[in-house]
């Protein structure tokens, strides 16, 4: 489930050109998890901008350095996911301990 969007900075003159490029570590990555402190973006002196954590953690990033993504009237950014499971016969989202249970053959688990 799309949960938000990560953003960068833009230049004053051009909010359309970014401040900070996609880490290689995160380029063509789409559906990966990234935890807080990892990379993610690279300031043009070559600093590492490291994930900080504000959409939760771990969570997956979608349209990566997307070319839509970087016109402010789409919102400039990375979009974020949340991990959910759906039920096939139904089509209901699945609750995290539900989803540790069919994962598992635990007793508890009934």
């Amino acid at each position: 489930e799309m949960s938000g969007k990560i953003s960068w900075p833009s230049f004053e003159e051009n909010e359309n050109l970014p401040m900070w490029m996609v880490h290689k570590d995160v380029q063509d990555k789409d559906f990966e998890e990234i935890r807080t402190g990892d990379p993610l973006f690279v300031d043009l002196e070559g600093n590492v901008i490291p994930y900080d954590g504000s959409h939760g953690s771990p969570v997956y990033l979608i349209f990566v350095n997307e070319g839509g993504y970087y016109y402010t009237t789409s919102g400039t950014g990375i979009a974020v996911a949340d991990k959910a499971e759906y039920g096939l016969e139904n089509g209901m989202l699945i609750e995290e301990e539900e989803a540790m249970c069919l994962d598992s053959t635990t007793v508890d688990c009934v």
